[in-house]
């Protein structure tokens, strides 16, 4: 009676079936091999042909700055590979300037770098003199003047604007908390110290407010009070309010 074959007797089509196997092996070193040199050559392009210079800084977003401040930010960059622009650099020295609230550097290919700049938004006018005004935004942070801020925003009273000026902080903390109905009555505020804020209303009435805690409460006495017919209301002791 016959015994099954030995399968591990290398003979002539065992040496066929080895080589089969090892054919498609051979073939994903060549590609990869050949892959990783395609890659390593248009790496080398990039870095190193003219074609793949920086010649231009792309700047978009602006309107306090102009486009050619912020370009020269980015000069450094041109001249050389658009693979090894500093980007990181590029942002946080375009982020420095004042009116910017963000910015996004890309790269531009074949030949330019990308800054896309979101500048600050106007929340109040703080007049200097009768013709000047520092533009601040919601932060507190000055970063423009201008004769002729936009009526939309609100004129305040500060000796020293700034995110770091605790009048300029409670200012803030006020006006975003201010009741609609109310605030549309504001002309304009006065701060000369964190717990001294004023508001000054239409018909020449005031609201003294203090400073910017119990917003809710004080809104609601000073709501009371103004439709009474009151001219002259503090409410910076909301328990105690006083009026004339």
């Amino acid at each position: 009676m016959r015994g099954p074959e030995n399968t591990s007797e290398a003979g002539p089509w065992r040496l066929v079936h080895v080589v089969r196997r090892k054919l498609p092996d051979r073939r994903l070193r060549w590609i990869a091999v050949s892959v990783l040199a395609f890659l390593l050559l248009a790496f080398v392009i990039v870095w190193t042909t003219p074609l793949f210079e920086v010649k231009r800084i792309e700047v978009t977003g602006t309107s306090v700055l102009t486009p050619d401040e912020v370009a020269a930010l980015g000069e450094d960059a041109v001249g050389r590979s658009v693979l090894g622009a500093d980007l990181d650099a590029i942002a946080a020295a375009v982020a420095k300037l004042a009116p910017v609230a963000s910015v996004e550097v890309t790269r531009a290919w074949p030949d330019a770098v990308s800054v896309a700049v979101t500048e600050r938004e106007p929340y109040m006018a703080v007049p200097v003199d009768d013709e000047t005004f520092l533009m601040v935004d919601s932060e507190g942070v000055v970063f423009d003047e201008t004769a002729a801020p936009p009526g939309s925003i609100w004129r305040v009273e500060l000796a020293e604007p700034g995110p770091d000026d605790l009048a300029t902080i409670e200012t803030l903390t006020v006006l975003q908390s201010l009741p609609a109905a109310l605030a549309d009555e504001v002309e304009h505020v006065a701060a000369p110290s964190p717990a001294g804020i004023t508001l000054y209303l239409e018909d020449g009435r005031t609201l003294r407010w203090g400073d910017g805690s119990e917003s809710e409460q004080k809104a609601e006495v000073a709501d009371r009070l103004l439709a009474g017919g009151y001219e002259h209301v503090d409410v910076s002791a909301p328990d105690a309010p006083t009026v004339s």
